[in-house]
């Protein structure tokens, strides 16, 4: 999407704060960077933010607030009503005003001068397009889906060394389908990605020998660095050189990732409770 901030000159580093962060496309006016034409990218949506901290010092009267003895009793109880001339909006505390369309125009008003504020709002006019949009979510704190991966030497047997998962080559050839093609040695090479080498559940690799091998030795192929190979369970091996200078040796990647969210906008003192909690 498309977000135009305007900020008093001596806060100017804000901006390069959010730009630090989110990326500044250029120059509007020239057509390269011109959102409306993109098409393909462009979600159609447009914020604008302003930074104005001056407008603590404005008072409720002034913004048009009525009097006490004419406010509804909600507005009582929100505060949005003077008793006195120079009471001051927000009781002179910051604060925001956000003002958004279901065309997808969002312009907001930021009361303050702190940094996190406006990455917070740039970050909420994303999620109020991705709802407009449909079928997508903002989650600028990002996380990642990791597996684990173990050095395993240089050597390694399946059927040794990795839990027994009751998973077989016939059953994994079943659910992959067309999707490979299966060679009469007994393994099967994936047709889109044909890095990825699909070997039965006894398999076993020789990095000195350079073999994978199964079925008690007596089927063989090759062991590539430019390989992965996948057991029935889904746990993956392959050759890797550390850094460093050090010598080859056997990775293997378990099947099952962990979802690692960031926590991304928590308070120190949330985190603390967290790791105690847990």
């Amino acid at each position: 999407m498309e977000i135009r901030f305007f900020a008093p000159g001596n806060l100017v580093s804000n901006l390069d704060f959010v730009e630090s962060i989110f990326g500044n496309a250029g120059d509007p006016f020239l057509p390269e960077n011109d959102a409306g034409l993109d098409v393909e990218h462009w979600t159609g949506h447009t914020g604008c933010v302003i930074l104005a901290p001056h407008l603590v010092t404005v008072t409720k009267k002034a913004v048009g607030l009525p009097h006490w003895d004419d406010a509804t009793e909600r507005q009582r109880r929100d505060g949005m009503c003077w008793k006195k001339a120079g009471d001051l909006y927000n009781d002179g505390g910051a604060f925001k005003l956000a003002c958004r369309d279901e065309r997808g125009v969002m312009v907001t008003i930021i009361a303050d001068n702190y940094f996190g504020y406006c990455k917070k709002e740039v970050k909420t006019q994303i999620s109020y397009a991705a709802n407009l949009y449909g079928l997508c979510e903002e989650e600028h704190a990002g996380g990642a889906l990791v597996y684990a991966s173990y050095d395993l030497g240089e050597e390694f047997s399946g059927d040794l060394h990795v839990r027994r998962s009751g998973h077989s080559f016939d059953e994994a050839l079943t659910l992959l389908g067309e999707s490979v093609d299966v060679k009469r040695e007994g393994y099967a090479v994936d047709k889109k990605f044909p890095d990825i080498i699909y070997v039965p559940e006894d398999v076993h690799f020789d990095l000195h020998a350079q073999t994978v091998s199964w079925s008690d030795g007596t089927r063989s192929i090759r062991l590539l660095p430019d390989k992965t190979y996948v057991r029935p369970s889904g746990y993956k091996v392959h050759m890797e050189k550390p850094s460093g200078g050090r010598i080859w040796r056997l990775v293997g990647t378990v099947a099952e990732g962990t979802l690692c969210q960031a926590l991304h906008g928590f308070g120190r003192r949330q985190i603390r409770n967290l790791q105690t909690d847990h």
